[in-house]
């Protein structure tokens, strides 16, 4: 009751109206030094957007609500790629900064995924109501279906900063909870959060102004540790097993370690749909 309760609340505010997912009976599962982090299964949510475009706060506001709405479930990935993410670097432009990166460049342009607009979405790459890629407003719908889906694996993540190197290393441990055919890769990317910069905007319920020139970025993909479509994980799901995978990366050194976290997930490397994803700030200590 207090769930739903605070679901509904959340995306009201955000002027967001949907029927919320049942809560799933599933108990906390433990394999080995890995515990669960949630009871239901986890959603990443890419929103596709770029600074110049004028409907995408809006987007951001309904992608953050829906984080709020199902907190350590719903996993917002702010993929800055295509025409309205280009830099502007002439003379008086508030659009000088460049969100871009490979990995979402190398995202926006996969044909299945059919980002041909912003802002546009994906739902763990997996189709709602045909489309792979989706508007905002089909978003709340998609990201409740998905939840009703049963848990499908644990992972347990751990990462390691040297503030003297900028050197960070990650480690993720997976057991799958559910028998999968076909190739798993394990995605893992770096977020930074917390970015001040020029947007531009037509929602009056985001701002009243038309150019924010302070507008809060959060969720911003700088890159991914293993390669835009990561590195294979397992060829079939298997029960029994942890697998073990760790990583070292050098953080740029325009990039706020403090305001930095890491997003790893799980997906099928034919089919794209993402099982399981887990998320973990950067502790900035050496």
């Amino acid at each position: 009751m207090m769930r739903t309760l605070k679901i509904s609340m959340l995306l009201l505010a955000a002027g967001i109206v949907f029927q919320a997912c049942d809560k799933l009976d599933a108990p906390y599962a433990t394999v080995k030094d890995i515990t669960s982090d949630t009871l239901h299964r986890t959603i990443v949510l890419e929103d596709y957007t770029g600074h110049t475009c004028v409907n995408c706060p809006g987007a951001a506001k309904t992608a953050h609500a829906l984080e709020e709405a199902y907190p350590g479930e719903v996993f917002v990935i702010a993929v800055h790629a295509g025409y309205y993410a280009r830099p502007d670097s002439s003379a008086g432009s508030l659009y000088k900064a460049d969100f871009r990166c490979q990995t979402g460049n190398d995202w926006n342009l996969t044909p299945a995924f059919k980002i041909d607009q912003n802002p546009k979405g994906m739902i763990n790459r997996v189709p709602y109501k045909g489309d792979m890629s989706m508007l905002p407003a089909n978003w709340p719908g998609a990201v409740a279906e998905m939840a009703k889906k049963p848990k499908a694996a644990v992972m347990s993540m751990q990462n390691t900063y040297d503030a003297g190197t900028r050197m960070l290393t990650t480690r993720v441990d997976i057991r799958f909870l559910i028998k999968e055919a076909g190739t798993y890769n394990l995605v893992v990317c770096i977020l930074e959060d917390s970015i001040y910069g020029a947007q531009k905007n037509n929602d009056p319920k985001v701002d009243s102004v038309p150019e924010i020139k302070k507008f809060l970025f959060m969720d911003v993909l700088r890159g991914s540790m293993n390669g835009s479509w990561g590195e294979e994980l397992t060829s079939a799901t298997d029960t029994t097993t942890i697998l073990t995978k760790s990583y070292t990366f050098p953080l740029n050194a325009t990039w706020v370690a403090k305001n930095c976290k890491v997003v790893a997930f799980v997906a099928n490397a034919e089919s794209y749909e993402i099982l399981h994803a887990k998320a973990q700030k950067i502790p900035a200590v050496k």
